[in-house]
């Protein structure tokens, strides 16, 4: 007869069982990876708390020197989920805002390419919920016609990959290749604002009225429409969000080339009353300091 020994796990495997069973238990019921599990249920909550932590904070600086580190720690997460859409929306943001905040003034040439990259993973959330592919090289008449699949759930992919788009597109104005990319950012502006217009505090209309001011006639530019589309921003977040007055000042009154409401517009950014517990406190800072670079250029825009 054997020595019942033989058949005892040794020590430390005796250790890692339990752990090594949850493992592939958690494997077995939720049909993911462990890897992919503890991103989905450890990483992402924590990455929800520290963005919402950011949008309350009043540290600019702290913000700029983190996203960086942040930006890869999203790549890193990705690589190992590739299919969550959330986390592709989180990383479009953080290019969107690391991009707007810090770097279209220093460094438009590196802007564009932070533009881009949160498109990419914006569009790549979209083409894992709706009909559209996961390459935009399709023509406008395809475009159109998947456009329609998208539903409620798309809303975030959709707001930030125009949103991104039409960043990406308006540092190319003199790119006749990259226009082109204006109309299906209009049609899926178009639909975001039927499925849900109140997003991000009203970040669709944002974006249709920077879309209507900056694009050129030949190509639907209609400054009535711009300010239409600010006008409903504006009855959606009021007062207290300070992004969308920016981009009217940025797009709307400069193409209609009034520097009073240009001036009035920035410095009243500048001057707004901090709102206490402000959920867009960061947000509203960021808008601030660049209405103030904005304000230094007026003699050369006008």
């Amino acid at each position: 007869m054997k020595n019942i020994d033989t058949f005892i796990l040794p020590a430390r495997i005796r250790v890692l069982f339990p752990f090594l069973l949850m493992l592939l238990l958690l494997n077995f019921v939720t049909g993911c990876s462990p890897t992919t599990y503890s991103v989905r249920h450890v990483m992402m909550p924590l990455m929800d708390n520290a963005r919402d932590a950011a949008y309350l904070s009043d540290d600019i600086r702290t913000f700029g020197d983190a996203a960086p580190s942040n930006i890869f720690l999203l790549e890193g997460m990705i690589q190992t989920d590739p299919s969550n859409a959330e986390l592709r929306v989180n990383a479009s943001m953080l290019y969107f805002f690391y991009a707007f905040a810090y770097m279209e003034e220093e460094d438009p040439d590196y802007a564009s390419l932070l533009y881009k990259k949160g498109l990419d993973h914006a569009w790549l959330a979209l083409s894992e919920n709706c009909d559209l592919p996961a390459s935009r090289d399709l023509s406008f008449a395809e475009f159109e016609t998947l456009v329609p699949s998208l539903g409620e759930d798309n809303v975030p992919a959709a707001v930030w990959a125009a949103i991104c788009w039409s960043q990406y597109i308006s540092l190319h104005l003199n790119e006749t290749s990259i226009m082109r990319g204006i109309p299906k950012v209009q049609v899926l502006l178009d639909r975001v604002i039927e499925l849900d217009d109140s997003y991000f505090e009203g970040m669709p209309y944002v974006m249709q009225g920077a879309l209507h001011a900056f694009k050129p006639k030949l190509m639907g530019g209609n400054t009535e429409a711009s300010a239409d589309s600010f006008d409903k921003a504006f009855a959606i977040s009021g007062n207290s969000f300070q992004l969308s007055r920016f981009f009217y000042a940025r797009y709307y009154t400069y193409r209609i080339m009034d520097v009073d409401l240009f001036t009035e517009t920035l410095n009243g950014i500048i001057e707004a009353e901090p709102i206490i517990n402000d959920p867009y406190r960061l947000l509203n800072m960021i808008a601030a300091e660049k209405s103030l670079k904005l304000l230094e250029e007026a003699d050369d825009l006008f």
